[in-house]
């Protein structure tokens, strides 16, 4: 690369994973920076709508001034409870306001699915009842049809980062379809990334997580193609 690459990600003030991740991994030259935007006690979808209204758009600014290649909106949920409609328009403000190529979680991990071939998944995730079922309306509409899932019920927004590796992997082989194309788990402040080569190997298809998509489309959007090893096909092979 003969310029730095910046890669932007807003994110809840709670998420305390992609932060410590993503510069470990992300190819020499490239970097990445943040803002958070401040979300109350609880994971409730009234909580994250509130959110995105009171401070989603001054993160965005915020971010804006550092000029980023690329910007996501690290928030899966918001996405989910809000809708498609919601989605495409946050996009469209973040690319106005910024200048800057935009995704967002749920719009990474469509893109991560289409270049997977996948269709039917299984889904897991940290998220209480009225989350979980929110994305499986929301997969179901953009084309992805969840046949199977399995989810931890996390209703503290700090402690959806608390399930550790064996936790998570115990999940998604406990809720594993085999008639699945593939398994998806969502959340930014999930530690999922950390299982997904053990669960690959194991199940035999294609694993997509919100942490590993988000990334992945953030630096193609920026064109960077260098493999990352460790998390998966998604970064390895595409």
């Amino acid at each position: 690369m003969t310029e730095a690459v910046r890669l932007g990600v807003i994110v809840p003030s709670v998420n305390i994973v992609v932060e410590e991740w993503y510069p470990r991994v992300v190819p020499a030259g490239v970097s990445v920076h943040f803002a958070r935007m401040q979300i109350g006690a609880g994971t409730s979808p009234e909580r994250i709508v509130a959110m995105d209204r009171e401070d989603g758009m001054r993160a965005i600014r915020q971010l804006a001034s550092c000029r980023p290649h690329a910007i996501a909106y690290g928030c899966t949920a918001s996405s989910i409870i809000q809708g498609h409609a919601f989605d495409e328009r946050l996009r469209g403000e973040i690319r106005h306001m910024t200048g800057a190529a935009a995704t967002t979680a749920t719009d990474s991990i469509f893109a991560a699915c289409r270049a997977l071939g996948i269709k039917r998944v299984t889904a897991i995730s940290p998220y209480p009842e009225a989350v979980d079922a929110a994305e499986h309306r929301f997969f179901a509409e953009g084309g992805i049809e969840t046949i199977a899932h399995a989810s931890f019920g996390i209703t503290d927004g700090f402690g959806l980062a608390e399930p550790d590796a064996a936790a998570i992997q115990g999940l998604a082989l406990r809720a594993w379809d085999p008639q699945s194309d593939g398994l998806v788990a969502a959340c930014l402040n999930f530690r999922s990334h950390l299982v997904i080569d053990a669960l690959e190997a194991r199940i035999g298809k294609p694993v997509v997580t919100s942490t590993q998509a988000v990334l992945w489309h953030l630096l193609r959007l920026s064109g960077v193609t260098t493999p990352i090893p460790g998390y998966g096909r998604l970064l390895r092979e595409h």
